[in-house]
Order: C-alpha cells, then sequence, then structure tokens
C-alpha cells in the first residue's frame, strides 16, 4: 500500500502559540486513520493544514511540507487541492437550499451539465452516504429540514461528488445520537473501500471500531501513531497508556 500523504516536520503556529510541532507522518491510500487526543491539542489545525485551509486563517504561520502522492501541496492549486483532500466539519453546513442543488453545487461548478449524468451523481453519492432510500421522494425539500444526522450525511454525500482521494472529517459524530453515529460509522467503513479517510475523534471506541491506524495528538505533537490494534493493545508511550485510560482528556 503506498502513501497519499507524508507529513513532514510540520509546525503550525497563530500568532506567538504554538499549535502544532514537529508533526512527522506518512498516510497510507486507502487506509482510515483516527486522530485522538484532548480538547486544543491541535487536531483540527491538523485537518486544515492537508486541504489548505490554513492558509485562510489570519495570523497563521505554517512551516515544514505536506506532499500529496509526492507533490509539495503548495504546488498545487487552492481549488485542485481542496477538489482532491476535502473536508467535512464537525457541524453539518448544508447550503440553504434543496437537496438535489446541495448535491449538484460542485458538479456544475466543475463544468457538468447534463441533466442525466448529474443524476447519477445524486443517486450513487446519496446511495454511498445510505441516504438515498431516506430522501428520494424529496430531493426538492429543503436541506435544512433534514434531521442532524441525515444533514451531516448529506454533506458527506455532496462531498464526494467531486470524486476526492482523501476524506477529511472533523469530528462528524459529536452531536449525533447513537443511531445515526452507527450510520455514518457504517459509511465510513464502507468509504474506506475507495478513499483515504482521516477521522478526528474524541470517542476512543469508536476509534478502535473504524480506523486501520491511530494518531495520538498532545499538546501540538503526535505521541504515537501504529496500527489501532497494536495503539490500544500495547501503546509504547505511558502518556498515550494515561490516555485510553482515560486518566486525562
Amino acid at each position: 500500500m503506498n502513501d497519499i500523504i507524508n507529513i513532514k516536520d510540520l509546525c503550525v503556529k497563530y500568532g506567538k502559540k504554538d499549535v502544532l510541532k514537529n508533526i512527522f507522518l506518512d498516510i497510507k491510500e486507502k487506509s482510515t486513520i483516527a486522530i485522538i487526543g484532548p480538547s486544543g491539542c491541535g487536531k483540527s489545525t491538523l485537518l486544515k493544514t492537508l486541504n489548505g485551509l490554513i492558509y485562510d486563517e489570519e495570523d497563521s504561520n505554517v512551516k515544514g511540507s505536506i506532499y500529496f502522492k509526492g507533490q509539495d501541496v503548495k504546488e498545487i492549486m487552492d481549488y485542485e487541492l481542496r477538489k482532491r483532500v476535502v473536508m467535512v466539519f464537525q457541524n453539518p453546513t448544508p447550503f440553504p437550499f434543496s437537496i438535489y442543488k446541495n448535491m449538484i453545487y460542485a458538479p456544475k461548478y466543475f463544468g457538468i451539465k447534463n441533466k442525466d449524468e448529474l443524476m447519477k451523481i445524486v443517486e450513487d453519492k446519496l446511495k454511498i452516504c445510505g441516504l438515498y432510500d431516506e430522501v428520494k421522494d424529496n430531493l426538492n425539500m429543503n436541506a435544512l429540514k433534514l434531521s442532524g444526522g441525515q444533514q451531516q450525511r448529506l454533506c458527506i454525500a455532496r462531498a464526494l461528488t467531486v470524486e476526492p482521494e482523501v476524506l477529511l472529517l472533523d469530528e462528524p459524530c459529536s452531536s449525533l445520537d447513537f443511531i445515526n453515529i452507527e450510520k455514518i460509522e457504517e459509511m465510513i467503513k464502507n468509504l474506506s473501500k475507495d478513499y483515504t479517510i482521516i477521522i478526528v475523534t474524541h470517542n476512543l471506541s469508536q476509534a478502535k471500531r473504524i480506523s486501520d491506524y491511530t494518531a495520538f495528538l498532545l499538546d501540538g505533537e503526535i505521541i504515537e501513531f501504529s496500527d489501532t490494534n497494536s495503539f490500544f493493545n500495547s501503546p509504547k508511550d505511558d502518556r498515550t497508556k494515561i490516555y485510553i485510560e482515560g486518566i486525562y482528556g
């Protein structure tokens, strides 16, 4: 399995505050990586460096290198990088119009005009995210009328319409009930066959259930990174052991 992303000596500051320090991380293609750690340790910031959103933030200072398929991301145009590495945020962000228009927004922007082709994209991506059967008769309904879990799955489906290679998920289940969490976890397992998925989660049980690899971030540093089974069953660093035992976090 080849690496799709290589992070080398990444450091991020906001003003004078160090948020990420000397991050080295190699991410394999079509794997699912869980990033865990206490609040404020830099997890979301790490995600935002991977598709360049960090550069839009005032007062951010980024040093080090990130390579996507061997190419420095600084050499990739913003829109191209964000098409190939897409991010879904913690709180669902559907556009305030119909489900159908949400789903065709990006494909139309990138030049697809054929209605049959657009409809196929809508159906395919909604089916992948387990949402099609729930909304197929109401595609013209305002997306804001969907439940929170449905809105989150819609946002993931919408992200997939641009055919990305990497999906960044920032706490996608944090405000959802058990039933919707189960649906999203099942969806992630299905998506992992075709996409590289990097998910930030506070839920250690979720990390165990859905990820191939787990990284523990503490005070802006990666303390430990290994395959998920080894990570939870035989952590090498005492700080990892303390965290997964719930002593702090």
